[in-house]
């Protein structure tokens, strides 16, 4: 099998096997690619891996950070914050309508 990589690729194994840490570019690579086969089995992809955060949904931890916002500060957002957010994001003016 013929693999082809990037010069700089080459380089980088050309001075591990240079360096006397593999015999070969085919035993780096062969190396490299079962610890790559190893870790994969054990990591879960993305798609797989649920909860974010040490196994935690994302609702609580967007909850733990709504709990550290101190009240004075829920205090002092508009009322009508939900309704008027292009008002208060973009300056836009208030809408009549909401």
């Amino acid at each position: 099998m013929t693999i082809r990589v990037s010069k700089d690729v080459e380089t980088s194994i050309d001075e591990a096997v240079q360096s006397g840490r593999f015999a070969s570019a085919e035993d780096m690579v062969a190396k490299l690619v079962r610890e790559y086969a190893q870790r994969s089995r054990q990591e879960p992809s993305a798609d797989e891996s649920g909860p974010t955060e040490a196994g935690k949904p994302i609702w609580e931890i967007i909850d733990e950070e709504n709990r550290s916002i101190p009240p004075e500060v829920w205090d002092d957002l508009p009322t009508d914050l939900a309704a008027q957010h292009d008002h208060y994001l973009y300056g836009t003016p208030k809408r009549t309508d909401a």
